[in-house]
């Protein structure tokens, strides 16, 4: 056994630097250590965009922060360069709910079964939601789990890392975030090692980690390469106590009990050599009987079986022992340092051990000779099978991809959302990434057999819960013009949490097939609203009207096994009338919570507000998406049709009672009193502006300016004067301004962006690539409560992606009606989308398009105002008559069309 230099700890003691044979560029090093300068953003360029290449993204760095810079990637798709160095730069450092403070910020990737978390620290952790949230192999390096995701190197006399964390002095690294991948370029000692970390498309459990060495030096070298994943199982087992900022141990506590999980395992790991396989299988060994996997249960008793595979390259040893191999030196493990031999190859079981402490460690080695000059690709895949169950299917599926970025650009780019606006050339990138985090969002459930784009953020990661089901509903509008088939499949899983009993809707959902109310969200109240909406929604664009008959089992799945959608639409139908109804003010009750979960909690009495309690922000949203459900079915029941109207009439009665004289009030908490009548609440405004409730009409414009002078932020509108910024409600109201203030529209879409979180708060990480469900409009920072740490994972939060979405779709005139799509332009501003059901192109003199339903519709084109059509056509030139203002096509499939304007008198 020889000795090795462990560059990075001999700098950290030393303050030394090694320099080896007749390597390239190594020179001397400072005996002291050298702070090196912070980064500097480079300076801003936005190139202006071109309407008419929708697809080709310009190259525009706005927005892009103190931490690195927006670029194009190689296939020209949006990706942020991360340049700024944590370990030194004080502006990466964040506080938590418990009172210390991080540095790590992430980036998300996956695909339809797993989610992938690349730290810029170089730790990547995988997830999945297949039977609640669980991590794989999380970072947590005081319970000594250091995730894995990146290399040891050992070039013969010096020995070194490329996670940015373990980095040793001298090195280059440079850390790409794509769209579906993650790309480190480490350079060091003659030697570039680029590490692109992926999923595959599809549902195959798996992260390819695609290495390439390549010796810069003039002399040929024999390199080690050390493939690092470790087993650091954490089930996000549902708890609603982890932040510190009620309980400063909370967080710790939460950690401690979930790790704790782990003892009711044993775990044995063996080696394939055929397979080039290293696998660990867990054995439940617990002292309570396991329920049957089938069971709906908030514990996992049958945690995925994690493994790590070589594809292409040798496997020359392997290490198992996570003691032995690290030493309690993540960034100079003991195993690497020394040489030490591992377990060898020979194939078998390795070793069986208890699973707490989560002892075992994946890690190949592999003996590369490179010439001077040379490259050589080494590809692993790192991923899991679900318990018992043979690793192959998934192995396999890694082999069909052979260069993971390209497949994962290829599967995306159909499902991004392009908008070229040349207003704002940063819109452009901006609703392309948002496309992307709600597709990478993605998780399977197991129990509803579906995939799921989450709410996400700490509510997911943090609490182990997925809520509210609003949310579901919420995201499922913009997909339908994006990706309808994930749309249905968001609608699926709504129906699969509203119970046979009763017909309500759960609040959240968690743990294997389990719904939960959090405690106090026992009955709100606004859930089978939002349901109504998503579902009209989706039939109104599609047209997919069979949908109504495809199976939806209620919950639990035994319960009404034979229901079908239309089931669901009525029985949400007959809740929200005859379950939730109206209170004495005529408005829809508030129960537990309509929009906001803690509307009750501010009341006097909690119990009064519940029990006759009334919120105007419901009474707004069900008059406003009701009639179109009312259309819709009409000639398969037109009783219930006739009853809906009818209540409907019966809202705006009870809303014009609610008017201020400037604005709406709030609710009623059953004193028959009303909240917020001496202040304007943001709230209780948008779907008014949205549905267009007004009597008389001169009410919207005094309401806007209102709004505008008192609300409005360089982030969107806040709950109070200058207080926090929801996309759930700020993002809406850029959707309520397009239908009379195109011009307000088009400036509040703008700030409604990361862009704009970047350039106000550009010290924030959180906010420029990502961000949680709502920010302060002073600080930029997330939110946090008593019992929500948004602080503590304050990303990846689909609101804040899925949301813009819809708002540039209504900004741009696209909406439905019971018969297909409308595309109205609220104005000439030019602009320029394309989606998977609907194109469209506005200029000064016409506007061009294509729709794809997939059933029968139609599709109805409005002249923007102060113009008329001088000819509307097909795309085979076929006339289509229209009066001037109005045009209608039907749509049986693909339909295209061109309409010419010419200005009339206002």
């Amino acid at each position: 056994m020889r000795a090795r230099h462990p560059l990075g700890l001999a700098t950290r003691l030393f303050g030394l630097g090694v320099c080896g044979l007749g390597v390239a560029g190594c020179g001397e090093e400072s005996l002291s250590p050298v702070e090196p300068p912070g980064y500097v953003t480079p300076p801003e360029r936005c190139e202006p965009v071109d309407p008419s290449e929708p697809t080709r993204f310009s190259a525009c760095n706005s927005g892009s922060g103190v931490f690195g810079e927006w670029q194009l990637d190689h296939a020209g798709l949006p990706s942020y360069f991360y340049g700024l160095d944590e370990r030194t730069d004080a502006r990466a450092s964040y506080l938590l709910s418990d009172g210390t403070t991080s540095d790590r910020h992430w980036h998300a990737l996956g695909n339809r079964r797993l989610n992938v978390l690349f730290g810029n620290d170089g730790a990547v952790e995988v997830v999945t939601q297949d039977r609640g949230v669980s991590y794989l192999n999380v970072f947590d390096p005081e319970q000594e789990s250091y995730a894995g995701g990146f290399s040891y190197l050992d070039d013969g006399e010096v020995t070194w890392s490329t996670a940015h964390r373990y980095l040793p002095r001298g090195a280059e690294q440079e850390r790409r975030f794509g769209m579906g991948y993650a790309e480190t370029i480490t350079r060091h000692r003659g030697l570039t090692v680029t590490r692109r970390l992926g999923a595959p498309p599809g549902d195959a459990s798996l992260v390819l980690s695609e290495v390439t060495l390549e010796n810069t030096a003039q002399v040929s070298r024999e390199v080690a390469h050390y493939e690092v994943w470790d087993v650091g199982r954490r089930a996000i087992e549902i708890n609603w106590i982890v932040s510190g900022k009620a309980i400063p141990g909370a967080p710790a506590t939460a950690r401690r009990l979930r790790d704790a999980l782990n003892a009711r395992f044993e775990e044995e790991v063996s080696y394939d050599p055929e397979m080039q396989l290293l696998g660990v299988r867990r054995r439940y060994v617990g002292s309570e009987p396991r329920l049957p996997r089938e069971t709906p249960s908030a514990r996992d008793d049958y945690p995925v079986d994690p493994f790590l595979v070589a594809y292409d390259g040798p496997v020359d040893d392997l290490y198992v022992d996570q003691a032995s191999f690290f030493a309690g030196h993540p960034e100079a493990p003991e195993a690497v340092v020394t040489g030490v031999a591992g377990e060898g190859t020979a194939g078998g079981s390795l070793r069986s051990v208890g699973g707490e402490g989560q002892p075992l460690v994946l890690v190949m080695k592999s003996r590369i000779t490179l010439g001077a000059g040379e490259r050589r690709h080494l590809r692993f895949g790192y991923g899991y099978a679900r318990n018992e169950a043979p690793f192959s299917p998934v192995v396999e599926a890694g082999r069909l991809v052979e260069d993971v970025r390209e497949a994962q650009a290829n599967d995306l780019k159909p499902k991004l959302f392009y908008f070229a606006a040349p207003r704002d050339p940063a819109l452009h990138r901006e609703m392309a990434w948002h496309s992307y985090q709600v597709e990478t969002s993605i998780g399977h459930r197991d129990y509803w057999d579906t995939p799921v784009v989450p709410q996400g953020s700490a509510y997911l990661y943090l609490h182990g819960a997925d809520g509210a089901a609003r949310d579901l509903g919420l995201f499922a509008v913009p997909l339908v013009y994006t990706d309808a088939a994930l749309a249905r499949a968001e609608l699926l899983l709504y129906m699969g949490i509203q119970h046979a009993e009763g017909e309500a809707f759960a609040y959240a959902f968690q743990g294997h097939g389990m719904t939960d109310t959090a405690g106090i969200h026992t009955a709100p109240s606004d859930l089978p609203i939002f349901f109504l909406w998503a579902l009209g929604e989706y039939l109104a664009v599609t047209g997919d009207l069979d949908f109504l008959e495809a199976d939806a089992p209620f919950y639990p799945r035994e319960a009404r096994p034979d229901a079908v959608v239309w089931d669901h639409l009525v029985a949400a139908a007959r809740h929200l009338f005859d379950v939730v109804g109206t209170g004495e003010h005529g408005l829809i009750r508030v129960q537990t919570g309509d929009w906001s979960d803690g509307i009750v909690v501010a009341a006097p009495d909690r119990e009064l507000a519940v029990a006759k309690g009334e919120s105007v922000p419901n009474t707004q949203m069900a008059a406003t998406i009701l009639p179109r459900v009312a259309d819709l079915i009409q000639e398969r029941a037109p009783s219930l049709a006739a009853e809906i109207r009818t209540r409907v009439a019966g809202y705006r009665q009870a809303l014009q009672g609610e008017w201020t004289g400037q604005f709406y009030t709030r609710a009623y908490y059953g004193d028959g009193m009303p909240v917020d009548a001496d202040e304007v609440n943001p709230e209780a405004q948008i779907w008014a502006l949205v549905g267009d409730l007004f009597d008389p009409p001169e009410r919207r414009g005094e309401l806007v300016e209102l709004l505008t002078e008192e609300r409005d932020t360089a982030l969107g509108l806040a709950l109070w004067k200058d207080g926090q910024v929801w996309p759930a409600i700020s993002v809406p109201y850029t959707w309520g301004l397009a239908r009379s203030h195109p011009a307000l529209a088009w400036d509040h879409l703008s700030r409604n962006t990361l862009r704009a979180h970047a350039t106000t708060h550009p010290e924030v990480w959180t906010g420029i690539w990502s961000g949680p469900d709502g920010v302060s409009s002073r600080s930029g920072l997330a939110w946090a409560s008593e019992v929500t740490p948004m602080t503590d994972f304050p990303v990846q939060n689909n609101n804040l992606h899925a949301l813009p979405i819809l708002a540039a779709l209504r900004v741009a005139g696209i909406d439905a009606d019971a018969e297909g799509m409308i595309v109205a332009p609220p104005s000439l501003e030019p602009v320029a989308l394309r989606s998977e059901r609907i194109d469209l192109a506005v200029s000064e003199t016409r506007i061009e398009g294509r729709y794809r339903p997939l059933g029968s519709r139609k599709l109805t084109l409005l002249a923007p105002p102060n113009t008329r059509f001088a000819k509307v056509e097909r795309e085979d030139g076929s006339s289509v008559d229209h009066d001037g203002l109005v045009a209608t096509l039907s749509a049986l499939g693909d339909v295209s069309f061109v309409a010419t304007l010419e200005a009339r008198d206002p």
